[in-house]
């Protein structure tokens, strides 16, 4: 899907012919360009909207209706509506830009940004483009923006924040971010959140009350034609799978999972997951098909004719090359179906602590779920209230953390609530370390300055207005809100759409649903993300327990990977040193291309340098592994400018 909006007099005359797409509207002014999946309202012949994506439906007092880009009801509302209403009425994954009677025009990304809507300012005029191959800054000596490459390097997720890109001067929408193009002048208007406070009444009514919008939320995605899953064997995509068997009975359901091969030295590494696919499967009486991720043998190849793509997006990370393989092999024989995955769930139930992962080298799964547990109360309204009242540093849980964390640097609580409540949103989203007062410090890729200007650029950006605004009570509504953000639009889950996309499929996320955010900005600490004995996701395994058919006796034993036994078990590590990538990363960070990203005085290129001689001398150092990881990745996506 490709789509360009050039505007400005003296752009639009020398860009008009040169992205290869069909001209779709023109004036003297600006230019909108696109292909074929560029969808097309007018109203007395006149054009009044272009939408790019896909709605699935309208919100109402009520819920929601299903509807679609053909729906009565959508094209009167593009219509009649400015660009912030329409955003807000319809849910999906799209595009849209709007005609105002007096020419002016409007630009708007869904509510949660799922499609990005990159930009560059040229003098008096802009280019809007759907990937950063059709931007003009490729044309000119290539600049990037250290700030932006920091945050790719130490977040996982391997992306830039979502304003951002790595190349300086080229910006993405925001979430929420409007444009409207009015007078021959460009603004810019960002719509306030929607901010919902924890509702502590919270009772039975309302776990029915999930169960019902979760299976909505399915239902509406879903299509009497075929439905597949991508099956991870966990909580969320069995939910959604037994969701589809009860909404179109087995025969209309079939599911899909990887079996990883890394390396030699490990084997199969999900073997538990496969085993509880496979039981979840029979036990639905829905046909599984487990396509191989032999990366001993393949994978060089995939990372050559995805590239492009990715470098169009600044995707990298192992993910992306598991849903390639998946949707390489659905389109080969996919009849139309819904294609359906469980992201978002871990973050929006419990912003992330739900992979059994907070205490990793524990034995008992029953612990390392609690500590999951005690991770989300220290970014929950309790501990915030310690942090306010000085108490924290008492705290046993978070005592915990911190021993565990070794000689590892931590800050000093701020004194003020405001402060507070900026560290707590620091700690999530800006740092490599999900542990509260986790300090910037502990990182050796940036300098002191570096450090500096990352936090000072980053927390303007995206955390002080959250830090100024929040309550005790909003907390979970402000972390759902920026999750979209970050870790939502990273490497590891706006790649899976995209790369459907890129397979001709079409990809459904039903935990995206906007009913399920709201729902869940207002549980409460108690629900599973406090030190309560309710478990993490309860909503969700109350309702698989309770509501709905499911195999609740097979979630026993390890979650899904060898790192469930063997703690020392790394997936990057066996990408990075094992597989058949490794000659291939080898070849390309010899080169030191990485030292064009790096800026001098920002990042500490030393380091670096460090790190690659010990892995081009055969040297697997632990420490060093993650800090490698992502160097690899971004050397198989590469970036505009490279030499």
């Amino acid at each position: 899907m490709s789509f360009k909006i050039i505007v400005g007099k003296k752009l639009a005359a020398q860009h008009q012919s040169k992205s290869g797409l069909e001209n779709k509207y023109a004036s003297p002014d600006f230019i909108i360009q696109g292909d074929s999946d560029l969808h097309l309202i007018k109203e007395k012949g006149e054009v009044r909207a272009f939408v790019l994506g896909r709605i699935i439906g309208k919100r109402t007092e009520l819920g929601m209706e299903r509807v679609d880009l053909a729906h009565s009801d959508v094209k009167r509302l593009l219509c009649s509506q400015h660009i912030e209403t329409c955003i807000t009425m319809l849910e999906g994954r799209f595009i849209i830009v709007r005609f105002d009677k007096d020419g002016s025009f409007e630009i708007g990304c869904d509510r949660y940004g799922q499609m990005d809507l990159y930009y560059q300012k040229i003098e008096d005029g802009i280019v809007f483009a759907t990937d950063l191959s059709m931007l003009p800054f490729r044309n000119s000596t290539v600049k990037y923006d250290p700030v932006s490459v920091a945050h790719s390097i130490y977040i996982y997720g391997f992306r830039p924040a979502k304003r951002h890109t790595i190349y300086s001067g080229v910006r993405r929408l925001g979430v929420g971010e409007t444009v409207r193009w009015k007078d021959k002048k460009i603004t810019f208007q960002q719509a306030p959140p929607t901010i919902i406070p924890t509702n502590n009444e919270y009772g039975q009514q309302e776990l029915s009350k999930y169960s019902e919008i979760l299976l909505s939320a399915v239902e509406q995605r879903s299509s009497s034609n075929g439905n597949v899953v991508f099956l991870s064997s966990g909580w969320d995509s069995t939910a959604i799978l037994a969701c589809l068997v009860k909404l179109h009975g087995a025969t209309k359901v079939r599911a899909v999972i990887g079996r990883m091969n890394y390396s030699e030295r490990s084997g199969y590494i999900n073997p538990f997951e496969i085993d509880r696919a496979k039981k979840v499967a029979d036990y639905f009486g829905v046909k599984l098909e487990v396509v191989e991720f032999d990366y001993v043998n393949r994978g060089p190849e995939l990372a050559e004719y995805l590239q492009p793509f990715l470098r169009s997006h600044m995707f990298s990370g192992m993910s992306l090359f598991h849903w390639a393989r998946l949707s390489e092999h659905l389109s080969k024989t996919s009849n139309g179906e819904a294609l359906f995955a469980g992201e978002i769930s871990d973050g929006v139930h419990n912003f992330g602590f739900s992979q059994f992962a907070s205490i990793l080298d524990h034995p008992d799964l029953g612990f390392r779920e609690y500590a999951d547990k005690m991770a989300s109360y220290l970014f929950g309204p309790t501990f915030l209230k310690s942090m306010q009242d000085g108490k924290s540093q008492s705290d046993i849980v978070y005592n915990l953390f911190r021993q565990r964390a070794q000689d590892g640097i931590f800050d000093e609580v701020s004194n003020d609530p405001i402060g507070c409540r900026r560290q707590l949103f620091v700690s999530l989203f800006l740092r490599d370390r999900r542990v509260p007062l986790w300090s910037l410090n502990n990182t050796n890729i940036m300098t002191e300055e570096g450090r500096r200007r990352y936090s000072e650029e980053m927390e303007a950006e995206y955390i002080n207005q959250p830090a100024l605004e929040a309550t005790p009570e909003t907390m979970y509504s402000w972390y759902t809100h920026l999750y979209n953000s970050f870790h939502w639009q990273g490497g590891t889950v706006s790649t899976l759409p995209y790369i459907a996309d890129e397979y001709g499929l079409e990809m459904n996320l039903p935990f995206y649903d906007s009913r399920l955010h709201e729902f869940l900005a207002a549980t409460p600490e108690s629900w599973g993300r406090g030190l309560e004995l309710r478990p993490t996701k309860y909503p969700l395994k109350y309702m698989l327990e309770h509501c709905i058919d499911y195999p609740f006796h097979l979630q026993v034993g390890p979650h899904s990977y060898l790192y469930d036994i063997d703690p020392n078990f790394n997936h990057a590590g066996e990408f990075i040193y094992k597989s058949s990538f490794s000659p291939q990363i080898k070849e390309t960070i010899r080169r030191r291309d990485y030292r064009e990203l790096l800026t001098p005085g920002f990042f500490n290129c030393e380091y670096f340098d460090q790190i690659v001689d010990n892995y081009l001398a055969g040297r697997e150092i632990v420490s060093e592994r993650n800090d490698l990881s992502v160097l690899a990745f971004l050397s198989l996506t590469g970036w505009y400018g490279m030499k």
